[in-house]
């Protein structure tokens, strides 16, 4: 779970980015699913669950799909081939989630760390 989240939708103030900010949240929410992926490139944020993208249209959303990060869905595809896909690679989603973030900002994240949950608790990126 993540603190800046649940800030951020209970409308905390000082949550919200300032102008020039850029925040960009995974939790995999493990005791309270989905997992979700929040990307607050200004004042607005945008929520994606694992395996979607946020709609926007944006450099995260193509990094998302470039990663195999956005599984087919409904009505695209049909429901054994979302089935079948989320089977395939399911187990792999947060890796593959993690993998779009790392490529979309720079920022190599250790999959060992992730697993052992000992990421650092902000990580800020060089502009």
């Amino acid at each position: 779970m993540t603190t800046w989240a649940t800030g951020y939708h209970g409308k905390v103030e000082s949550m919200l980015p300032c102008e020039g900010e850029e925040i960009l949240c995974l939790t995999v929410n493990r005791f309270s699913p989905p997992a979700v992926i929040i990307h607050a490139p200004d004042a607005c944020a945008y929520r994606a669950d694992f395996g979607t993208d946020t709609g926007q249209g944006s450099a995260l959303d193509a990094a998302l799909s470039a990663a195999g990060a956005v599984f087919p869905s409904m009505p695209e595809a049909s429901e054994a081939e979302v089935v079948a896909y989320f089977e395939e690679y399911g187990e792999r989603l947060p890796e593959l989630m993690f993998t779009a973030v790392g490529a979309y900002t720079g920022v190599a994240i250790d999959q060992d760390a992730v697993k052992a949950g000992d990421l650092p608790g902000v990580l800020i990126a060089p502009a």
